[in-house]
Order: C-alpha cells, then sequence, then structure tokens
C-alpha cells in the first residue's frame, strides 16, 4: 500500500512539475541574435552575436538556441551548424535563474547582397525532460554585403584608357579662373596647383581644383538580363563587381560617373541606379544600392533602359556598358549606343572557353570570370 501511495505522490510531483514548466518555462526568456556591422566588405569576417537571458528564477536544464541564415555566411566554426540552402546554427547551455550568456561567432562575407535572420528561436524542457518547449523570437537584425572590389590587371588597364582619355579632355579645357575647391594631391596634378597653406594645416599634400568649363565624365550602362537559357547569374554577379570597382577608382580619381542598371531593389523593386557624383564620400551609398540588387527579381528590358537615360547624357560622356549577355538583340542596342556616343567601350564579362571567340563588333574589352556555367 504504501508502495502506491508513494508512486501517486510521485506522479502528482511529476505531473504538477511539468504544469509549472508548461506555464513558465519559456516565460522571461529573452534572445537576441545580431550581427557585428550593419555593413561589411565582401570577404570580410564579422561577428554573429547571441544573447541568451533568463530572467527569472526557475532554472532550465537546458536550452537550445537556434537560428536560420543564409549560406553566404561562412561560419569559422561549422560545430552544431548544418548545411542546405540555409545555415542552421543551434547552440546548447544550461541557464541557471536570473543568469546571462553571450557568445560571438565569426563568419566569412562570401556573397554581396541584403540578409536578415529567418527566423530565432529558443527550445527548452521541464527538470525530468518529459517535454520540449519552444518559443519564437521576433528579429530585424540584418546586414548588407558590399560587391566584392576587385584589383588586376584588367581593371587596371580599363582605367588607363579611361583616365588618360577623361583627363586629356578635361585639362584641355579647364577654366584656371574658375575655383571648384581643394582636393588631394594625385600624380597627374601640375606642382603650380598646390595649395601650400592647406597642405600645411593637413600634412597631406592638397591642390586647388579649377572647373572644367565642360566636365568630361563616365556614364555607366549595367546589363543584368540573363546570358543563356540556363539563368545562370556567375557573370551577372561579376558584372555587379565589376560597376562597383570600377565608379570606385574613378572617384578617388574625382572622376564623375553615373550608373543605370536594369536591376531591381531587394525591397522597393525600383530599378537601382545614380546620378553622376564625383565624391567618393558617396560611395558607401552607391555600394549598398548594388548589393540591394536582386537578382530573383525580373530586370527591365535593357533596350528600354538605354531609350530612356541615354539622351540624358552628353555627347562628350565615356559611355561605359558593362554586360554577360550578347546576343544579336543586345549587339543592336550597343550599336544604337555607338552611333549616338563615339567614346563607348562594352566590357563582357566571360569565362574563359569564351575569351578567344570573336563578338563581330569593335570597342569590346573581354573579362575573364573563372568557373564556367
Amino acid at each position: 500500500m504504501e508502495i502506491i501511495v508513494f508512486l501517486i505522490f510521485i506522479a502528482i510531483l511529476v505531473f504538477l512539475e511539468l504544469v509549472w514548466y508548461r506555464a513558465h518555462a519559456v516565460d522571461e526568456i529573452s534572445l537576441d541574435v545580431s550581427f557585428s556591422k550593419n555593413v561589411a566588405n565582401f570577404g570580410e569576417i564579422i561577428e554573429v552575436i547571441e544573447v541568451a537571458e533568463n530572467n527569472k528564477r526557475l532554472p532550465l536544464p537546458f536550452i537550445i538556441l537556434k537560428f536560420e541564415t543564409p549560406a553566404v555566411l561562412e561560419f569559422q566554426d561549422m560545430t552544431n551548424t548544418s548545411l542546405s540552402d540555409l545555415l542552421y546554427r543551434e547552440d546548447m547551455l544550461t541557464m541557471k535563474p536570473f543568469s546571462r550568456h553571450t557568445r560571438r561567432i565569426k563568419a566569412k562575407c562570401t556573397r554581396r547582397g541584403y540578409y536578415s535572420f529567418t527566423r530565432v528561436n529558443v527550445s527548452t524542457s521541464d527538470l525530468l525532460l518529459i517535454e520540449k518547449l519552444v518559443r519564437e523570437f521576433p528579429s530585424d537584425a540584418s546586414i548588407t554585403i558590399l560587391p566584392e572590389r576587385l584589383k588586376c590587371e584588367d581593371l587596371d588597364l580599363l582605367l588607363s584608357t579611361t583616365f588618360s582619355d577623361v583627363m586629356t579632355k578635361r585639362t584641355l579645357l579647364t577654366d584656371p579662373f574658375a575655383f571648384a575647391g581643394i582636393r588631394e594631391y594625385q600624380p597627374f596634378d601640375p606642382m603650380k596647383n598646390v595649395n601650400w597653406k592647406a597642405t600645411a594645416r593637413t600634412g597631406e599634400l592638397m591642390v586647388n581644383q579649377n572647373a572644367s568649363t565642360s566636365t568630361r565624365q563616365v556614364t555607366f550602362f549595367l546589363n543584368l538580363e540573363y546570358y543563356n537559357p540556363k539563368r545562370s547569374d556567375d557573370l551577372l554577379e561579376a558584372a555587379i563587381s565589376i560597376a562597383y570597382s570600377y565608379i570606385s577608382e574613378l572617384a578617388e580619381r574625382g572622376i564623375p560617373s553615373a550608373l543605370y542598371t536594369n536591376g531591381r531593389d531587394c525591397s522597393s523593386g525600383a530599378p537601382v541606379m545614380f546620378e553622376m557624383n564625383t565624391s567618393s564620400s558617396d560611395m558607401l551609398r552607391r555600394g549598398i544600392e548594388l548589393a540591394r540588387i536582386d537578382m530573383t527579381n525580373e530586370v527591365l528590358p535593357f533596350a528600354a533602359l538605354v531609350d530612356e537615360y541615354l539622351p540624358s547624357t552628353s555627347v562628350d560622356d565615356f559611355v561605359v556598358v558593362i554586360s554577360p549577355r550578347k546576343d544579336d538583340q543586345f549587339k543592336n542596342t550597343l550599336m544604337n549606343i555607338k552611333s549616338l556616343r563615339k567614346n563607348s567601350l562594352w566590357i563582357l564579362p566571360c569565362h574563359k572557353e569564351q575569351m578567344r571567340t570573336d563578338e563581330g563588333i569593335s570597342g569590346v574589352k573581354k573579362w575573364e570570370v573563372a568557373g564556367h556555367d
């Protein structure tokens, strides 16, 4: 009889324990998963920060912190991490009453884009591990990974061609009586333009910048239409990186540039484009806008983009078209550009096997991209 009473007593305790944990186990638990920075460079190592708190007297035998994040974040420590279309991360720990847990996980940014956590939750159990209890948490943490900034011989050659053409035109048309400001010295600046007072004040060689009577500038048209039936995007990603690297280098040299693309923003769906600007400080905004292009959104027809925005450019602009697409329809659009803007260049991102093919059109610079489609 005593054994039966004892078992009934134990059963009541187990039932009460289970009811209590069901009601309160996930109460007053907080979980925050965030990135160490909002904007990161391609290839940069950042931190994913987990902060969990148990703000009550009830101890938790274990707690599993789980979040899902895009696979473009390459964790340096893949322990407790599984990979499919997303990265699934789980960390288990024991939480005492009124305790706090913080963990920093290093991750490498391997692809440009705008990313956020898709799901963050906590799972725990009662003391006897009878029932699993789960609570989901909202998360507004996000990160923008900028396009890759390329450094290679191809870019140096392009810059040399663009730089010599644009600066020759600017030098011939510079108005010595029109003062436009002070900037850092560049190798092409004559010593007579050095502003010695500004140099002494800043500790760096500074020069007076004269306005040009006809400022030469560079206009980019970035075509992100698919270039093969498989709808591959390797060359499209390369095209975005080329555009970002090109305009960044021009900004550092004081050459204004504008960019028009048929790619759309991942949130608004609006076409991504920015007007003429020579400020290198504006490059972060431009990089963020290029990073937010969503390749899954339907792009605008490239011919329509050119028809709308080419007339707004100057006849003296150096026009650069960046496009992996190279079919007859695109080439007709390109020929239209060349007929209206004599100073134009087509940059064709392509794989090694395409480097020796003849595109049957002048003013083409092929840019080799590793891999194949």
